[in-house]
């Protein structure tokens, strides 16, 4: 294990992706939102991903959301 007593001289980066799921309701209606999120935390209501706090999450999508969402063209690619 390493020792930190001295201090950290540098971080490594690593990065994940993830995919999420929103539902559409047989009307073509969408509900995009936090709340519908699996990595919203109802408890804390926040982010799971970037621990942010959601704005309105059973309605919208936080405005520091990390996901980046695709068009239906690369969707189905």
């Amino acid at each position: 294990m390493a020792e930190f007593s001295r201090g950290v001289k540098e971080y490594i980066r690593a990065r994940a992706m993830v995919e999420v799921t929103f539902p559409v309701n047989f009307k073509g209606n969408a509900d995009i939102s936090c709340y519908q999120c699996k990595y919203y935390r109802r408890n804390y209501r926040s982010c799971g991903l970037n621990g942010e706090i959601c704005e309105y999450p059973d309605k919208y999508i936080g405005s520091r959301c990390p996901l980046t969402f695709y068009t239906k063209e690369e969707q189905s690619e």
